[in-house]
């Protein structure tokens, strides 16, 4: 797909579902908590919430991890190797002034499969990742619980407990759920099969989110996603999708086998 066509706004997808922990989480955060030494992140309101842009890349990273293995599809993974998106595009452009049609040309050349579904310096991602909130049955609660665990240093050299190293941090309980929702903008075939592919990976508990993870943190799965989407090409669509906010409702399995499939298919 050129990127000149993204300018205008003609599909959008929308994907919501929940995220559940199937151990403890921590993504860490700055706040007025000061029983721990590393407390979790939280929204305006005090409650516990995951970054989008945490999502996002722990998304990505997973979808990095297969692409190479897809035959025709080609992925960078954000390295800073020679011949990765950022370089190619750094010597391609040194000392030179591109107007705006030159560089978006240079980008449809240069740019890998991950990179044009999920954005670089240059270009703005298809996938729109939203912060993820607690879920209702959560901020129900007078407070949410969270639990505090001890960490202690370890030498690299020795692999033994440095003294005078010992923590605590912060994190949300298994079980907890957290509400997920993705947007993407003008997706190609291709982008709608990427998102197929992580998500088949977060539903299958493939993809963990925040920090400490050796100790087995952050491992979850996405559960009770729904797939909508509304063709704005399409006047009729467009005029009950802004005066009834409507959309249309697709099955999320077949959503992910046909976009999977197709993505597969991209050898033949």
């Amino acid at each position: 797909m050129n990127v000149l066509s993204r300018s205008q706004l003609r599909a959008r997808y929308r994907i919501t579902g929940r995220i559940v922990l199937d151990t403890a989480l921590h993504i860490g955060g700055r706040g007025a908590m000061t029983v721990t030494d590393n407390p979790v992140v939280r929204d305006g309101d005090g409650r516990p919430v995951i970054p989008g842009s945490s999502i996002k890349g722990a998304f990505r990273a997973a979808v990095e991890r297969i692409v190479p293995n897809i035959p025709g599809l080609r992925t960078c993974s954000l390295s800073d190797t020679e011949d990765s998106c950022t370089n190619q595009l750094r010597q391609r452009t040194k000392d030179r002034q591109l107007v705006e049609e030159e560089m978006l040309a240079l980008l449809d050349e240069i740019l890998c499969d991950t990179c044009r579904t999920f954005g670089t310096t240059h270009l703005a991602s298809v996938a729109l990742f939203h912060d993820a909130p607690i879920s209702k049955i959560w901020r129900e609660l007078p407070e949410v619980p969270t639990q505090i665990r001890d960490g202690v240093g370890i030498d690299r050299d020795s692999e033994r407990a440095r003294e005078g190293i010992k923590f605590d941090f912060e994190v949300v309980p298994p079980q907890t759920s957290f509400d997920f929702t993705l947007l993407l903008e003008n997706p190609a075939d291709r982008d709608l099969g990427l998102v197929a592919l992580g998500l088949q990976e977060f539903i299958g508990g493939m993809i963990p989110l925040g920090g400490i993870r050796s100790r087995g943190l952050g491992r979850c799965h996405l559960e009770e996603f729904k797939v909508q989407h509304v063709d704005l090409s399409n006047p009729e669509a467009l005029k009950a999708y802004l005066l009834e906010e409507r959309w249309t409702e697709e099955a999320a399995d077949e959503f992910i086998k046909t976009h999977l499939s197709a993505l597969l298919g991209e050898e033949e």
